[in-house]
């Protein structure tokens, strides 16, 4: 066939497709639904994941979780949020960060880590990078929901 004779649906079927994602940034920004709350992350997050636990589900309203797993030193927020405080799935303090007028999931710091924290990747502003590395808690994985092809897959909180 002649470049001429093609049609644009020819050249779509005929591309490839491919995986190619933006690269992690090294640093982040972020906020609640409203923007009433904005945050900066400054360096690249530890990882970043699904989390299938108990708690998590109902925190996102959602089957899982996505998240990302920073240091509690990079993050700096601004404005009015709330904390909810709840007991985490292997039994020890964690505080769920939200912002009280929109609603929106913001943060989980757990006891167990007291220098790491996860934060919804739902509120990062720019986020076609986010491509999960590992799932947590999968034996609570819903069963519709399938695996992550070459994420880890973890019983319980990250080995981190």
């Amino acid at each position: 066939m002649r470049a001429e004779e093609r049609q644009p649906e020819d050249e779509e079927v005929q591309g490839e497709m491919t995986n190619d994602r933006p690269e992690m940034p090294g640093s982040l920004a972020g906020g609640c639904m409203c923007r009433a709350v904005c945050y900066r992350i400054s360096a690249a997050p530890i990882a970043a994941g699904l989390c299938h636990c108990d708690r998590r589900r109902p925190h996102s309203a959602s089957a899982f979780s996505t998240v990302i797993i920073i240091r509690r030193s990079t993050i700096e927020i601004e404005g009015e949020t709330a904390v909810f405080d709840d007991i985490g799935s292997g039994g020890l303090h964690v505080a769920r960060g939200y912002r009280p007028r929109c609603g929106s999931p913001l943060t989980t710091e757990p006891d167990v880590k007291p220098d790491l924290m996860f934060v919804k990747a739902g509120g990062i502003d720019a986020n076609e990078w986010f491509r999960p590395v590992m799932e947590l808690f999968v034996g609570r994985r819903r069963p519709w929901v399938a695996p992550v092809p070459g994420a880890q897959q973890l019983e319980g909180n990250p080995p981190i």
